[in-house]
């Protein structure tokens, strides 16, 4: 059996009741080192939320090449909201669900939420993305 410390008092005559009156005798240093321990956590979790929201909010580059088509920026965009500038002057928001080579079906439109709508790619005169802030 592991010797206990000298207890002047007499008191204490197991391990269980030294380390209560050890725990009770260093309370301001335990709970100062808790203390401690909770501002650096909270310290590392306001750094790692930061961090990933920064990487959440990256910009997405536009990106052009000289062979570009309407077509060809709405396959890119599947997927993506998009609004659509059509030649009468209407515009028109939604996400991309399909792109062929004449059509482009959008849904979730952009203020009437329960509709889709099949667009003449012909008929499309600008194609606006948002890239930032997702």
């Amino acid at each position: 059996m592991k010797e206990l410390p000298d207890d002047p008092c007499g008191e204490l005559k197991t391990a269980a009741a030294w380390s209560m009156n050890y725990l009770l005798v260093n309370r301001p240093q335990i709970t100062q080192n808790a203390l401690i321990m909770k501002r650096y956590s909270l310290i590392f979790v306001v750094i790692l939320t930061a961090v990933i929201g920064a990487s959440s909010f990256a910009q997405d580059k536009a990106s052009l090449q000289s062979n570009a088509t309407v077509v060809t920026l709405l396959q890119g965009s599947a997927g993506k909201s998009v609004e659509l500038h059509l030649r009468s002057g209407e515009k028109m928001g939604g996400k991309v669900a399909q792109v062929t080579d004449n059509i482009v079906h959008l849904s979730n439109l952009t203020g009437a939420e329960y509709f889709e709508a099949f667009v003449d790619v012909k008929d499309i005169s600008a194609v606006v993305v948002r890239v930032a802030g997702k």
